[in-house]
């Protein structure tokens, strides 16, 4: 047991499934929502462990769409982009 309890595990340590602007480009329309569970609806991203992981929006891509995001987490260059585009973002975590 020595030197137990003084390396995290890597594999446990959970990380927010991402989404690139270019991803919500494509499969959503203008108007719409984005959250964790319509995200997950569309198969876009996967559970982990049978829990709703955290979202992260990244700006791969260009978001010409008005779009409202609740319950993500977005990169600084993202949310401009949505807002930008006319979106909102709400709810972050």
């Amino acid at each position: 047991l020595r030197g137990r309890g003084k390396n995290i595990n890597k594999a446990f340590v959970e990380r927010p499934a991402v989404i690139n602007l270019a991803v919500l480009e494509k499969h959503f329309k203008a108007g719409e929502s984005v959250t964790p569970s319509i995200l997950l609806t569309k198969g876009l991203i996967k559970r982990s462990n049978g829990v709703l992981p955290a979202v992260k929006i990244l700006s791969t891509g260009k978001l010409t769409k008005a779009l409202e995001v609740f319950d993500c987490i977005t990169s600084v260059s993202a949310k401009t982009n949505i807002e930008s585009a006319g979106g909102k973002v709400n709810g972050q975590k």
